[in-house]
């Protein structure tokens, strides 16, 4: 389901992160916003079918986005750049009476691809539900056995 169709209106706010209030929320064990914000992040359900929704109009998720543009580019381009340093140092050896006399059977280049492209990440947190109800660490208590048993150090953020 998207957001819209889920009574939920995207708004672009340029602001700080902040903590999802989910962990600290005596509902989180049973609803479905929370259990939507786990599905964008592709983690392990508290509950795979929440009952509890709540009111129209809320929660409100904060959506950070942060693009990524350099560091995959910047690796791919320091492959290439080895790649185009080996085929040639291959070349001249083969120019200079090597073994495969410069037609050798391996394709000099073109073998390889790189993603030049970058990468983004999605940050998803409820920072504001007028359903809350504290219960302090009540997601540390209900945490996903999957998430305990891979990182048992794990504190959510």
């Amino acid at each position: 389901t998207t957001l819209l169709a889920q009574g939920i209106t995207p708004v672009r706010i340029h602001t700080s992160l902040q903590m999802c209030i989910c962990i600290h929320c005596a509902r989180v064990t049973n609803c479905a916003a929370y259990h939507f914000v786990e599905e964008q992040h592709s983690q392990p359900n508290i509950n795979k079918n929440p009952t509890w929704e709540p009111r129209n109009g809320s929660p409100t998720i904060q959506v950070h986005i942060r693009p990524d543009e350099t560091q995959n580019a910047e690796n791919a381009l320091e492959k290439m750049w080895e790649e185009h340093e080996d085929e040639t140092r291959r070349a001249e050896e083969g120019l200079d009476g090597g073994e495969n006399g410069g037609g050798g059977e391996e394709p000099l280049f073109g073998e390889k691809q790189y993603d030049l492209s970058g990468s983004t990440s999605y940050e998803y947190d409820v920072v504001e539900c007028e359903d809350f109800v504290e219960d302090k660490h009540a997601w540390v208590r209900n945490m996903p056995e999957e998430i305990r048993i891979a990182n048992p150090d794990f504190v959510p953020t």
